[in-house]
């Protein structure tokens, strides 16, 4: 019998606490519907539930789009442009006319698929033949690519549930801190087993590609030693799964930046979404530079939370989507 993910029985004690039934679809993906006491019944799959409309959704779900739509409204958002294939890829005009753009920006940029609201087929890129293998890859698993400068600060999601805050939480980028004898590749894998051990397992490893070339970049090595207590950043952008920490920031999360968030997920027409911004502060300090990156309309709820509580916060955060669903 294969064993039922967090995000399911999460669900099934929300679901009991509100008294809905709950049926799963079998080999559906994690999908299944929701029948409340009032008669309601209501759709999810995997994180996306019945509470955006189709149009809304869709137009989130368009990198290009969203980003245009909120220039409009007023807010800051990166520079960029995305770039389509018709399916009969031409290297000189599909992805040599991409790569230019990328020039004029400025390498490194960011590169990823315009449709996607998962980390996957996601580069930073340092050199034209690392452009043109990410853009080949992209073009496999989408129509259009998306070139983008990388705005720099630190990461910042806050998740809106109708017109209030769910969860908002501060990421920081995989680094090393140096001790002044060992080389980063060690830092690395220390950190690594340390990780494992506390049983937050990264899937960054010391010869990812991905580090050697930001650490290139910045003109280091992975046998390069740092000074005791400096800090090396391993790669321009990442998440847990590479090793970056994350941080719930909900009940200190600055008063500007709240509003913010609420208005750019009533702007889009939403009624669930994260908003991921790049700030030059602190998420509890009053806002400086403020870059709203994407919106996503299925945003995770679950963090390496380690302070006491954190499995009946998930489960309260599920119960609140509940409520909302039934409304």
């Amino acid at each position: 019998m294969r064993r039922e993910p967090p995000f399911l029985w999460r669900l099934r004690e929300a679901c009991a606490q509100v008294g809905a039934e709950l049926e799963v679809i079998p080999n559906a993906d994690h999908s299944g519907r929701i029948t409340f006491r009032s008669g309601r019944v209501r759709f999810f799959q995997r994180l996306r539930w019945d509470l955006n409309t189709l149009g809304a959704a869709a137009i989130a779900l368009d990198k290009e789009a969203t980003t245009g739509l909120l220039r409009r409204f007023g807010y800051t958002v990166p520079t960029g442009r995305s770039f389509s294939y018709d399916g009969r890829l031409r290297i000189a005009r599909d992805i040599g006319g991409a790569h230019a753009y990328a020039q004029r920006l400025g390498l490194p940029v960011l590169v990823k698929p315009n449709d996607s609201s998962a980390d996957q087929h996601v580069f930073v890129v340092y050199t034209r033949a690392q452009f043109y293998a990410a853009a080949r890859e992209i073009f496999a698993a989408s129509k259009k690519l998306l070139v983008q400068r990388i705005a720099r600060g630190s990461d910042c999601s806050i998740v809106v549930l109708d017109g209030e805050v769910l969860m908002a939480t501060e990421k920081t980028r995989p680094y090393a801190v140096g001790d002044g004898r060992s080389a980063i590749r060690t830092l690395m894998s220390t950190d690594r087993r340390h990780r494992r051990d506390a049983g937050h397992p990264t899937e960054l490893r010391a010869d990812d590609v991905r580090v050697v070339r930001h650490l290139a970049h910045g003109r280091r090595t992975l046998g390069t030693v740092p000074a005791r207590g400096q800090r090396v950043e391993l790669l321009p952008c990442g998440n847990l799964g590479v090793g970056g920490d994350v941080r719930v920031v909900t009940d200190v999360l600055h008063p500007t930046l709240r509003a913010l968030a609420i208005r750019v997920v009533g702007d889009m027409g939403l009624r669930l979404a994260s908003v991921d911004l790049v700030l030059s502060r602190p998420s509890d300090a009053l806002p400086g530079r403020c870059t709203v990156l994407e919106v996503n309309t299925a945003p995770g709820l679950d963090t390496h939370e380690r302070e006491p509580g954190w499995s009946r916060r998930r489960v309260e955060r599920v119960r609140r989507i509940l409520l909302a669903l039934d409304r």
